[in-house]
């Protein structure tokens, strides 16, 4: 039997873990819409001071992709806790763990970009490595947890 005790190897995920992900992907996507339109367009602060960059309120984009990116690291926390507490199949664990350290990589990096003056590019595309695995580990823990199980059941 399988950690939920259904007995099936091929357990689906709960809805709660679909919900979440979906959420998350979603938000994934404003992300990289956001982070884009910084990059292109966006206003830096000029400073190399983590708190003073944060406080920085001239440019409404930036402040809401810093935000957003607080609200991701909290959903990819979360969706690995609800992986292990509910019992979710072990691939579904696996995958977003994956996620949650994909996140913690783009935020690292674009701590680093920020503390660099928003001047180092190398750091700006490890953000960018960051979200492309984590939308990658993300969209296929969707995947996974969508698909019927053996007897044909699917949690949406």
């Amino acid at each position: 039997m399988d950690a939920a005790g259904s007995g099936s190897a091929f357990m689906t995920a709960s809805r709660r873990m679909v919900v979440l992900l979906r959420l998350t992907v979603g938000l994934l996507a404003l992300q990289f819409l956001l982070g884009i339109w910084v990059a292109l367009f966006g206003k830096f602060p000029d400073t190399h001071d983590l708190m003073t960059a944060l406080a920085y309120s001239g440019d409404p984009v930036l402040t809401a992709h810093y935000a957003l990116a607080f609200v991701l690291l909290l959903l990819a926390i979360l969706l690995a806790y609800v992986s292990f507490a509910k019992g979710e199949p072990k691939r579904l664990r696996v995958l977003t763990l994956a996620g949650l350290l994909s996140v913690l990589v783009a935020l690292e990096a674009g701590v680093q970009f920020v503390l660099s003056g928003f001047a180092n590019n190398d750091w700006s595309f490890v953000m960018a490595v960051g979200f492309i695995a984590s939308m990658a580990f993300y969209g296929l823990a969707q995947a996974v947890a969508i698909a019927p199980d053996r007897n044909g059941f699917t949690p949406v």
